[in-house]
């Protein structure tokens, strides 16, 4: 399988933390597009700044037009490697993903059971692997419905709907990473955050999945934010249950249907 980092020239220290874990020397680092230097009149002409502020109702960030653009590098990276085979997965992380224990030999064990275009292996923004978050916010199938891996606690699930996951980690077959490139053109400029899940998952007519737990999150000794986080989730706990059993219940109809 085909790994690749995603990561700035300038992130070095991120890169050292990040092939500190176990099974990475294996991966090819990308270099991301820095575009914070850039003025807007010329990232118009690679990333389209009208049809986003359409889709998404407000205006897009240097930042986002950066992920975009890498993870679209890579994907033509993808399409130029003749040994990936259109069905076959590849990896994809950012530099500040923090693996679970036994990343690889779960990862292989996810690879033969799915058959999905997509599969996040990982999330952005959420504290722990298991985060009580995930189940409040993106809630899948009753556990006891849930088909486990083997020998396995991680399951291979479709959340209620899809959301923006992040791009912190997940997998791409190569067919899809083309079905998103046909997007583009000279005419067609991309237009979308790099985790727009529900536009690929809507107009772009990909299938994707998730893994239950996370087996990858954001390295909290990168987050500043974490407790950030953690409060937020606290402090919007009411709100968000209010809202569980509806979504919960599309969850269940969501897997029993497919």
């Amino acid at each position: 399988m085909q790994k690749y980092l995603i990561s700035l020239d300038k992130d070095i220290k991120r890169r050292e933390l990040f092939f500190s874990q176990e099974n990475t020397q294996d991966f090819q680092v990308f270099s991301a597009f820095n575009t914070m230097n850039d003025e807007l009149s010329d990232l118009s002409l690679r990333f389209d700044l009208t049809r986003f502020e359409q889709q998404y109702k407000r205006k897009v960030t240097k930042g986002e037009i950066g992920c975009t653009l890498s993870h679209l590098g890579v994907y033509q990276s993808i399409l130029q490697n003749n040994d990936i085979q259109e069905d076959e997965y590849c990896l994809i992380c950012e530099d500040d993903v923090l693996f679970c224990a036994d990343f690889q030999q779960e990862l292989n064990k996810v690879i033969s059971v799915s058959q999905a275009d997509i599969i996040l292996v990982g999330q952005s923004k959420i504290a722990e692997f298991n985060d009580f978050e995930l189940e409040i916010n993106y809630p899948t199938t009753l556990e006891f419905l849930q088909k486990k891996l083997e020998n396995s606690q991680f399951s291979v699930v479709y959340p209620y709907q899809n959301y923006f996951a992040g791009t912190v980690a997940y997998l791409i077959k190569k067919s899809a990473a083309r079905k998103i490139i046909a997007q583009t053109s000279v005419q067609l400029l991309p237009y979308w955050l790099a985790d727009d899940f529900i536009l690929f998952g809507g107009s772009f007519k990909l299938d994707i999945k998730l893994v239950r737990p996370l087996m990858a999150i954001e390295n909290p000794q990168l987050m500043s934010n974490l407790e950030a986080i953690r409060g937020s989730v606290a402090n919007n706990l009411l709100k968000k249950s209010l809202k569980y059993p509806l979504k919960k219940l599309l969850a269940i109809k969501r897997n029993l249907g497919k």
